[in-house]
């Protein structure tokens, strides 16, 4: 059977979720990555009935019907006995964001064997030691620490990285470490840790590349990003019941917004 390709998408994950909603139809629709876009193709005699749900779909992308179609795809899958390939592609497709969720839970069962020395390993108290000016993002304290900030991650991460590719990522990664770590060393000292002070960088850089770009890619509203703001601020005047790394916030949300403007100046984000 010809399968012949109707739509490419710019990001994998609205892709995926028609595909499920068209699967959930009884329509047989396959993906395929081009590049840094996804393909949809379907067979020629299914076009007729796919081009109308596709109207629907690109005017309200964020409905309940294609989340619910979604969900009700995965769990087939999982209680058919397949392998679902699909959905290991999806953590393939953000190699950058899976890494650094496994990196962080490894150094956070170091913690959990022998809380001192991974701490002395990674903490920023030797700064003639290279490694030691990124590694503190690697570091939690808690279970709810490490939770939060990897939640935010995968989410934000994973965004980006499907979006504008594993390279951003990095770079953006690796300097709004260097910034925040840099700047709470420099203002507090060395006796802190955490991933908090990037994924501060990923809600700038999402929050602003929306405002300059004029669209909806990333999943920061502007209450969601006044939140954070207010969060920042709580921490500055000590009154939350957590020690936060409040100058590292502050120089990974620097990073972000920097960024952002950066990659605007230079094409539409």
């Amino acid at each position: 059977m010809t399968m012949h390709k109707f739509v490419a998408f710019e990001s994998a994950i609205p892709a995926r979720l028609f595909a499920d909603y068209c699967t959930s139809k009884g329509l047989q629709v396959e993906l395929a990555q081009e590049g840094q876009t996804t393909t949809l193709a379907a067979p020629a005699e299914q076009l007729s009935q796919i081009e109308p749900l596709l109207k629907q779909f690109l005017t309200e992308p964020e409905h309940a019907r294609y989340q619910a179609a979604a969900w009700q795809q995965s769990r087939t899958i999982a209680t058919s006995g397949k392998r679902p390939s699909l959905r290991w592609s999806q953590l393939l497709q953000s190699p950058v964001t899976s890494l650094i969720v496994l990196l962080v839970c490894l150094i956070y069962l170091w913690q959990q064997l022998s809380f001192q020395a991974a701490n002395s390993a990674l903490m920023l108290t030797e700064p003639a030691q290279i490694w030691r000016w990124i590694t503190p993002i690697l570091l939690h304290f808690s279970l709810t620490h490490i939770v939060f900030n990897l939640c935010w991650w995968f989410l934000l991460g994973q965004k980006i990285e499907q979006r504008a590719g594993s390279a951003l990522l990095i770079q953006l990664t690796l300097s709004s470490a260097l910034l925040s770590n840099g700047l709470q060393l420099a203002l507090v000292g060395p006796d802190f840790g955490g991933l908090s002070g990037v994924v501060y960088a990923l809600f700038g850089y999402c929050w602003l590349s929306d405002k300059l770009a004029g669209k909806h890619h990333y999943p920061v509203t502007d209450g969601l990003a006044a939140f954070m703001v207010l969060w920042l601020a709580l921490g500055f005047m000590d009154v939350l019941w957590v020690n936060m790394a409040n100058w590292a916030h502050l120089g990974g949300l620097a990073c972000g917004l920097i960024w952002a403007v950066l990659r605007h100046s230079k094409q539409p984000v």
